[in-house]
C-alpha cells in the first residue's frame, strides 16, 4: 500500500511532462499590459503628480520652468478662492450642470425614438445622422456658431426685417453663446449612450409591466428609466466632465463675458506664465468635477431608493384600484409622430453649423463668417483671384497637382475594394477574411506610397501655407498617435480580457482616470512635464520635430484608453476555447497570439484605430498647449480666429470633415461585417 502510494504519482508526472506545454513557466498576467503601465505612469500619473506639486510653488520667471519650490505655500489656493477667480469657477459649474441637464432633456426623446419607435430600416441612417455631427471637428463646429450669431449676419438681419428684433443680435461673446455651443457640441455624446442603454432593454420587460396593469407613464418610470440608468450615467460623464474643462468654446465664442475655468487655466500657463496659480486651478477643477459627480450620484441613488420605498404602496394601490371602462385616447397615436418630429428638429439643429461651414467655404467675400451674397470657388483653388480690396487671393489647392493625385488615389482604391470580389469570381471561393478586412486599408496606404514616389504632392498640394501645413501636421500627428494607441490598447485589451487578476483593477482605475480627467488638465500637465524632462521633448531629433513627438504622446493617451475598452469588450464576448486548444497542441503564447488571438481582435483593432484617428485628428486642447513649433489644423485655425478668418479656412475644414466621415464610414462597414448591430456600433463609438 505504501509502495503503491509512493509510486502512484509517477505515471501522472510522466504524462504531464510529455505534454508540449508541460514545465513551461507562465508569464505574469500583466505582461501584455506592461507597456501601457509604463506609458501611463510616465505620461499621465507623473505629470499629474507634478502639477499637484507645482500648485504649492511660487512663480519664478527667471527659470525655464517658472516655478520655485524652495518655499512651499498654500497662497495659490487662497488666491483661487478670491472673488474674481471663484466667480469663474461658479459660472463654469452653473453652465456645465445646466448644459448637461439640457442635453439630457433634448437627447433622451431622440434616443427613445431611435431605440423603440424607429424602424430597423431607418434606425441605422438616423443613428448615423447623430454620429456625423458629433465626430466632426470640435473646433470647426464651435467656430461655425459665429455665422448665425454675428450681429451683422444674415440671421440677425432677417429677424430685424420681420420685426422680431429691434436691433442686431447681441449674443456673440457672451455666456449665452457659450451655453448654446456647448449644448450643441456634446448633445450627440449624450444621445449615443442613452440609445445603447435603451436599445438593450428587453421588450418583454416593458410588455410584462403593461400586462400587470401599469400604464405607459408608470412603465416608463418603473421599468424604462431605471434600466436606462447606466446610459444616463455614461452620458453625464461624457458631457459634464469635458464641459468643465472646455476652453475652446469659451475662447471662440465667450470673450471676456463667457470666460470659463478651462480658458482661465490656459491663460495662466500661456499668458501670464503663472504655472503655480494655473496648477492650483487645475487641481481644484479636478476636485470640483469629482465632487459634482459624487453629489449627482448620491442624489440619483437616493431618489431611486426613496422612490422604491415610498412609491411601492402607491403603485400597488394604483394597480388594485377599480378600473373604469377605458376611454379611447389619441395620445398613443400622437406619441410616435411627436417623437419623430422632435428627432427631426434635433437632427436639423445638429447639421446647421456643418451646412453653414460648407456653404461659407464657397463665400465670394473676404470673411468666412459674413456671407457676401454670391458663391465662388476661388478659395478652393485654381487661378488666383483678388479680394474686393484689390489684394491677391489664392485658393487652398493647386488643382494641377490635386487632379492627378485624386485620380491615382481613386484607381488604387478601386482596385483594393474590388480585389475580394475579383478573387471570388476567379477562384469561385470566398476570399480569406484577412483579404476582405485589409484590402481597402492596404490600398489606401499603397495610394499614399505610390503618390509619394511619383510626385511631391504631399508638399505641393496646398497653396495656402498655413492651412496646408496645419492639415499635413494634423494627419501626421493623428497617424502617429493612432499607431501608438492601437499597439498599447490592443495589448492591454487582450490582457484584461484573457488574463484578469488583481492588477486589472489598478489598471482599470488608471484608464478610468484618463477618460474622466478634463483634457485641459492633461495638456498642462504634459506641457510642464515635457519641459522638465527636456531632451527629445525640447529639441528636434534629426528630421523629427520635438513638437510632433509631443503630439504623438499626448494624443495617444485618451485614444489608447478607448482602444483598450473596445478590444476588451470584443474579446470578452469570444470563447477562448480556440486559444486553449492551441496551447494544448503545443503552440507558444506568441504563436497562439499571432495565429488565433490577433485574427479574432482584428476588427476591434481596425475599429479602434479608425476611431483613434478621428479623435486625434480633431484634438485641439492638447495640440494647442504642447505642440511647440509643430502646427496642426486646429492649432492654426484657433490662432487665425484672433483676426478676420478668410473663407479658405472653411475649405480646409471641409477637407477635414470629408476625411473624418470617410474614416467613420469605413469603421461602420468594418463593424457591420463583423456582425455588429446599430447598438454595438454606437457603443463602440462611445468608447466600448
Amino acid at each position: 500500500m505504501a509502495i503503491a502510494i509512493d509510486h502512484a504519482p509517477r505515471p501522472v508526472a510522466a504524462t504531464t511532462s510529455s505534454s508540449p506545454a508541460a514545465g513551461r513557466r507562465k508569464p505574469p498576467k500583466w505582461l501584455l499590459a506592461a507597456p501601457s503601465f509604463v506609458w501611463y505612469g510616465l505620461f499621465f500619473v507623473l505629470p499629474i503628480a507634478v502639477i499637484v506639486i507645482y500648485s504649492f510653488g511660487v512663480k519664478d520667471a527667471s527659470q525655464l520652468v517658472p516655478v520655485d519650490l524652495s518655499n512651499p505655500t498654500l497662497q495659490n489656493y487662497r488666491d483661487v478662492f478670491s472673488d474674481l477667480f471663484f466667480d469663474v469657477f461658479r459660472g463654469t459649474l452653473e453652465v456645465s450642470i445646466g448644459a448637461t441637464a439640457l442635453t439630457f432633456l433634448v437627447g433622451f426623446p431622440v434616443a427613445y425614438y431611435l431605440a423603440f419607435r424607429a424602424s430597423e430600416r431607418w434606425r441605422g441612417l438616423l443613428l448615423a445622422a447623430v454620429i456625423v455631427p458629433s465626430f466632426t471637428s470640435f473646433l470647426i463646429r464651435t467656430l461655425a456658431w459665429r455665422i448665425p450669431l454675428q450681429p451683422a449676419g444674415e440671421l440677425s438681419t432677417w429677424l430685424q426685417d420681420i420685426g422680431v428684433l429691434s436691433g442686431p443680435i447681441e449674443v456673440l461673446y457672451t455666456r449665452t453663446a457659450v451655453f448654446i455651443a456647448i449644448v450643441y457640441n456634446y448633445l450627440g455624446f449624450m444621445v449615443l449612450p442613452l440609445f445603447v442603454a435603451l436599445d438593450r432593454i428587453e421588450g418583454a420587460l416593458r410588455e410584462a409591466s403593461k400586462d400587470l396593469g401599469a400604464g405607459r407613464i408608470s412603465t416608463f418610470f418603473s421599468v424604462t428609466l431605471p434600466l436606462a440608468g447606466p446610459g444616463i450615467a455614461a452620458g453625464v460623464v461624457l458631457t459634464f466632465i469635458p464641459m468643465c474643462g472646455d476652453y475652446v468654446t469659451a475662447t471662440i465664442l465667450g470673450g471676456t463675458k463667457g470666460f470659463m475655468v478651462g480658458a482661465l487655466i490656459e491663460s495662466q500657463f500661456r499668458g501670464s506664465q503663472n504655472w503655480p496659480m494655473g496648477s492650483a486651478m487645475a487641481v481644484l477643477m479636478i476636485v470640483m468635477v469629482l465632487l459634482s459627480l459624487a453629489v449627482l450620484a448620491a442624489i440619483f441613488f437616493a431618489l431611486r431608493a426613496i422612490g422604491r420605498r415610498a412609491g411601492r404602496p402607491i403603485v400597488d394601490a394604483w394597480r388594485r384600484r377599480e378600473r373604469p371602462q377605458p376611454k379611447p385616447s389619441r395620445f398613443p397615436e400622437l406619441f410616435s409622430p411627436l417623437l419623430a418630429v422632435w428627432t427631426g428638429l434635433v437632427l436639423v439643429f445638429l447639421f446647421i453649423p456643418i451646412v453653414l461651414v460648407v456653404r461659407h467655404s464657397f463665400n465670394g467675400g473676404a470673411a468666412f463668417t459674413l456671407w457676401s451674397g454670391n458663391y465662388d470657388t476661388v478659395w478652393w483653388g485654381g487661378e488666383p483671384g483678388r479680394l474686393p480690396s484689390g489684394k491677391p487671393m489664392v485658393g487652398l489647392f493647386d488643382f494641377g497637382t490635386t487632379g492627378a493625385t485624386l485620380l491615382r488615389f481613386l484607381i488604387v482604391m478601386a482596385v483594393g475594394i474590388a480585389l475580394p470580389r475579383v478573387w471570388r469570381l476567379v477562384t469561385r471561393r470566398d476570399p480569406h477574411p484577412a483579404l476582405r478586412l485589409w484590402a481597402a486599408p492596404g490600398a489606401f496606404a499603397l495610394a499614399f506610397v505610390l503618390n509619394g514616389l511619383l510626385t511631391d504632392w504631399y508638399a505641393d498640394l496646398f497653396q495656402q501655407a498655413g492651412v496646408g501645413d496645419g492639415l499635413r501636421g494634423s494627419f501626421l500627428a493623428a497617424f502617429g498617435g493612432t499607431v501608438i494607441a492601437v499597439v498599447l490598447g490592443g495589448l492591454s485589451g487582450v490582457a484584461l480580457a484573457r488574463h484578469p487578476g488583481g492588477w486589472s483593477k489598478i489598471f482599470m482605475v488608471i484608464v478610468f482616470l484618463i477618460l474622466v480627467t478634463p483634457e485641459i488638465m492633461d495638456a498642462i500637465a504634459l506641457a510642464g512635464w515635457m519641459q522638465r524632462l527636456g531632451g527629445p521633448f525640447t529639441n528636434d531629433i534629426g528630421p523629427l520635430p520635438f513638437g510632433m513627438l509631443r503630439l504623438w504622446i499626448g494624443q495617444s493617451l485618451y485614444a489608447s484608453a478607448v482602444v483598450t475598452l473596445i478590444v476588451r469588450a470584443r474579446l470578452s464576448g469570444i470563447d477562448e476555447s480556440l486559444e486553449e486548444a492551441a496551447a494544448d497542441l503545443g503552440a507558444t503564447p506568441r504563436t497562439a497570439f499571432r495565429q488565433i488571438t490577433l485574427p479574432l481582435i482584428a476588427p476591434a483593432l481596425v475599429a479602434g484605430g479608425l476611431l483613434s484617428f478621428t479623435l486625434c485628428l480633431d484634438n485641439t486642447i492638447i495640440s494647442a498647449l504642447i505642440s511647440g513649433a509643430s502646427s496642426t489644423f486646429p492649432v492654426a485655425l484657433i490662432s487665425a480666429t484672433k483676426s478676420e478668418i478668410a473663407p479658405f479656412w472653411g475649405a480646409g475644414a471641409v477637407v477635414l470633415f470629408v476625411v473624418t466621415m470617410a474614416a467613420l464610414a469605413f469603421l461602420a462597414v468594418t463593424l457591420r461585417r463583423s456582425g455588429d448591430s446599430s447598438s454595438d456600433i454606437a457603443a463602440t463609438l462611445g468608447g466600448g
